[in-house]
C-alpha cells in the first residue's frame, strides 16, 4: 500500500501497471515487521538478487537495516481474506496465526500458503528520499503452490469496495518471539 499515493502526480499512470502483491517481512531477531507492497523486482541473475522498497515511515526500514535480511511471499489469490485481515489490524504473527508461517534460512516469516517465496540477505541499501531501496542476495526461493495464481494489487483495488479507506498501514513492528 502506497501511503502517500494521493500526493503522487503520476499515480493514475502508475495504477495502470500490473502489480503483484507481495507480503514483505523483516526481522532483526528482536523485532519483526510486515508490510504489503508491490515495490519488488529481480535486479540480478549472477548472483540472483531481489530489490524491494521499504517506506521510511515504517519501522521495517529500521529493522531491515539492523537485521540485514528480508523475505518476500508472493501472495496467492486464495489469500485475499488473509490480506484483508492484515489491513484490518491483524499485523503480527500471534494475530495472523503461527500456523500461517514457515521459516527458511533468514528466519523471516514466510506465508506457508503463498504461491512462492524469496528469502534474502541484504547486500546493498540505497537511501532514496521517502524509501529505503534494499537489494538482497536470494538465499532460498521456491514455488510452494504451482497450482495457485498470484494475487495482484490491481485486483484488490478494482474489486467491489476496493481497498478499504480505513485500511491500517503497519507503521510499527512487533516483538519477535
Amino acid at each position: 500500500m502506497d501511503t502517500k499515493s494521493k500526493l503522487d502526480h503520476v499515480e493514475d499512470v502508475y495504477n495502470q501497471r500490473l502489480r503483484g502483491a507481495f507480503f514483505i517481512s523483516t526481522t532483526d531477531g528482536k523485532r519483526t515487521h510486515f508490510h504489503n507492497g508491490c515495490w519488488v523486482t529481480q535486479c540480478s541473475h549472477e548472483p540472483p538478487q531481489m530489490l524491494v522498497c521499504f517506506p521510511k515511515e515504517m519501522e521495517g526500514a529500521e529493522i531491515v537495516t539492523r537485521g540485514r535480511k528480508f523475505a518476500l511471499s508472493m501472495v496467492a489469490e486464495d489469500q485475499e481474506s488473509l490480506i484483508d485481515r492484515f489491513f484490518s489490524g491483524d499485523q503480527d504473527i500471534a494475530s495472523m496465526g503461527e500456523e500461517e508461517f514457515i521459516y527458511m534460512k533468514t528466519g523471516c516469516p514466510i506465508f506457508k500458503n503463498a504461491q512462492a517465496y524469496f528469502d534474502c540477505e541484504v547486500v546493498q541499501m540505497i537511501d532514496n528520499r521517502d524509501f529505503l531501496i534494499v537489494i538482497g542476495n536470494v538465499l532460498a526461493a521456491e514455488i510452494l503452490h504451482p497450482e495457485k495464481r498470484s494475487l495482484t494489487v490491481n485486483h484488490l483495488m478494482e474489486r467491489e469496495g476496493g481497498v478499504p479507506e480505513n485500511a491500517i498501514v503497519p507503521l510499527v513492528g512487533f516483538d519477535h518471539n
